[in-house]
């Protein structure tokens, strides 16, 4: 049997909200099937700030559930280190905008006077669909057997010229029917994935969402690397 993987799931967690539960789902979906044994723990994002700089490498992967956050500022910090750090990252739903405005809050932009990203457009806690188009060769490979309609309880729209600025740091791997950004992956980072969409809520038992697998996948092949070179 594999070693258990340790994976933090930060957000607040709250029963009451579908794509909570379908991050617990989901994760037990890929775990089934890759037959690879995990172990996740929720923390909400205060937890995480309060503590010490090798907080995150006490996990072999991180997630970042959708929102709401009782303490959204926290992320600002949150993202900042995980960029820093070398465990896999995913992120889902609401944390795009947060990774959106902590990047270009880093290079210097006054977010206050320049709106770059909008507020939330679906109102409510209601998932409305998205169409993925202009997929990366891997994302199509990803998708190979996964329709590219997703689900989402998020939809922010980024002003052109600054998505075109997120290219110097981040792939655009997929853009939806507006032609925003819907994933975005570092090209510092060995793996540290965002998408707007939440992908768990359309993970099945027979099927788990292809982008987990993804994510638990490098979540294992970049432990046994450091387990090698340990």
């Amino acid at each position: 049997m594999d070693e258990v993987l340790r994976i933090a799931i930060i957000g607040d967690y709250n029963f009451a909200y579908n794509s909570h539960n379908a991050t617990n789902q989901a994760l037990q979906h890929v775990e089934e099937v890759l037959d690879q044994p995990l172990n996740f723990y929720w923390l909400n994002e205060k937890e995480c700030c309060e503590q010490n700089e090798d907080f995150y490498d006490n996990y072999d992967g991180i997630i970042i559930a959708p929102g709401p956050y009782r303490q959204p500022f926290y992320f600002n910090s949150i993202i900042t280190r995980l960029l820093e750090k070398n465990v896999p990252v995913l992120g889902t739903g609401d944390c795009f905008k947060l990774l959106v405005e902590t990047y270009f809050s880093q290079k210097g932009y006054d977010l206050g006077r320049e709106k770059i990203i909008s507020e939330n457009l679906i109102e409510g806690n209601q998932f409305t669909g998205v169409n993925l188009e202009k997929l990366t060769d891997e994302f199509e490979k990803i998708y190979l057997n996964k329709s590219t309609v997703e689900y989402s309880s998020s939809r922010y729209s980024i002003l052109p010229q600054y998505s075109d600025f997120l290219t110097e740091d981040f792939e655009i791997c997929a853009r939806n029917q507006y032609f925003d950004p819907e994933i975005l992956k570092s090209k510092n980072h060995d793996f540290f994935l965002f998408t707007m969409f939440c992908p768990q809520v359309l993970s099945t038992s027979d099927m788990p969402h292809p982008i987990f697998t993804y994510f638990v996948k490098s979540v294992r092949r970049i432990f046994d690397i450091k387990a090698s070179t340990s």
